[in-house]
């Protein structure tokens, strides 16, 4: 279960989203995460954290909706700290159309360079009609047009930051419950990027946006 509880400010900067192991009726393990208020299309999002290297554990940074579902991920995996996971989900029609499963769904794994859990670094998405960009640290690490090999999500999406475990140990690893709690740290987030139904562009930070 997603817990406020589990979103800890930090006494230096940003927050701590916590994974905990504790019984919780229908689930065993509670987590963490932060939702964008607005909807946004098309745009940069950019974040600082630090992720955690526990097996079984996911920290994500994406763009999400539903009916129909789409999606651009950056996800970093415990048991491959040193890798970013790149991914889209493409569904087509428009805003209410009950398409919500995976149509279009193209993971890969890139290299970074160092690994994910031993310091803060710079993750950014930059999203347009025609192109999706993956940066680390500014430097482009993938890219995508369209249909290459998905189309390019074309409908508004709220952004959400989370930490969570996952049951798939093809995904992430066997989840190390001996390592719980564990978190990620979250230093900042700003989007530059317009709003939904608005020609308006946004630019602000995670104090205004996330809750």
């Amino acid at each position: 279960l997603f817990r406020p509880q589990n979103v800890i400010l930090r006494n230096e900067s940003g927050v701590s989203l916590v994974v905990k192991s504790e019984p919780l009726n229908v689930r065993s393990f509670s987590a963490a995460a932060l939702s964008s208020r607005r909807k946004f299309q098309f745009g940069r999002f950019e974040i600082e954290m630090q992720a955690t290297r526990v097996p079984g554990l996911v920290t994500g940074f994406f763009l999400h909706r539903d009916s129909p579902r789409q999606e651009i991920d950056i996800e970093i995996v415990g048991n491959r700290s040193d890798h970013l996971l790149a991914n889209v989900f493409y569904n087509p029609g428009q805003d209410g159309s009950k398409f919500d499963y995976g149509y279009r769904g193209a993971p890969t794994f890139i290299p970074l360079g160092f690994d994910a859990s031993d310091a803060t670094h710079t993750y950014a998405i930059e999203w347009d009609p025609w192109e999706i960009r993956w940066l680390v640290d500014n430097r482009l690490v993938h890219s995508r047009g369209n249909w290459d090999p998905t189309p390019i999500p074309n409908l508004p999406m709220m952004l959400h930051v989370n930490t969570w475990p996952t049951r798939s140990r093809e995904l992430a690893g066997r989840l190390n419950q001996r390592a719980l709690p564990a978190a990620s740290a979250i230093r900042s987030i700003s989007i530059d990027a317009c709003l939904a139904d608005t020609e308006r562009p946004v630019d602000e930070s995670m104090n205004s946006i996330m809750a």
